[in-house]
């Protein structure tokens, strides 16, 4: 029997624990064995039956674990998706309640929550997040530790670049392409291309300078 754990024991780990607790594999394929976070105490004031087992940087993958990355920042998930990468850590992805068309290729470590719909020819990198209630058109790439909130619209032949944030309910126009490390916030038009690694916000959405 396989053992999952968890990186990441916030708000998004509890609400992964939770989705896990609830998919089908649970208890039959697989076993929930405890989180990996370096904030030993941040379980503190809550109740729950799944222990912190250690820290992502030092634990050792066993035989029959398996692994999911629970951490909404891209930039936090590939720190420490990098250390267990290093030790031949076996990731999974999380596919609960969604609905794909063909030729959806997914990478590891993917994770998605309930509800999330995917259309056709789809190509989806390692270590993305997409939340509920999101909708991917046809012929979108999504890049590497990418995070897609809630209620968004991604329209056909859109690219997502590499560890990518976008808030909840953004619509993003078919053939966009968002750079790399772009954030667009949340309810946020994006009807042009994005360049990398600036924040865009607003309907239509222009760059934000934070100034």
């Amino acid at each position: 029997m396989e053992n999952l754990i968890i990186v990441g024991a916030g708000g998004l780990g509890r609400l992964i624990l939770s989705q896990c607790k609830d998919d089908g594999g649970c208890g039959k394929d697989w076993k929930i064995k405890g989180f990996l976070d370096s904030r030993k105490n941040i379980l503190d004031g809550y109740k729950y039956d799944v222990p912190i087992i250690g820290d992502p940087d030092t634990y050792v993958p066993q035989r029959d674990d398996s692994f999911l990355v629970a951490l909404g920042d891209p930039k936090e998930k590939e720190r420490y998706a990098a250390p267990l990468l290093k030790k031949n850590a076996h990731f999974i992805n999380l596919c609960t309640e969604i609905t794909r068309g063909a030729n959806v290729v997914l990478g590891k470590g993917d994770l998605f929550q309930p509800k999330v719909y995917f259309g056709s020819d789809i190509v989806v990198e390692d270590f993305v997040t997409i939340a509920s209630l999101t909708i991917i058109g046809h012929d979108v790439r999504i890049g590497a530790y990418s995070h897609i909130s809630t209620f968004v619209m991604v329209g056909g032949w859109v690219t997502i670049g590499r560890g990518v944030t976008i808030h909840p309910h953004c619509t993003i126009l078919p053939k966009v392409k968002i750079g790399d490390g772009a954030t667009v916030g949340a309810g946020s038009v994006v009807v042009r291309d994005v360049p990398p690694n600036v924040t865009v916000m607003g309907n239509p959405a222009k760059v934000f300078d934070f100034k």
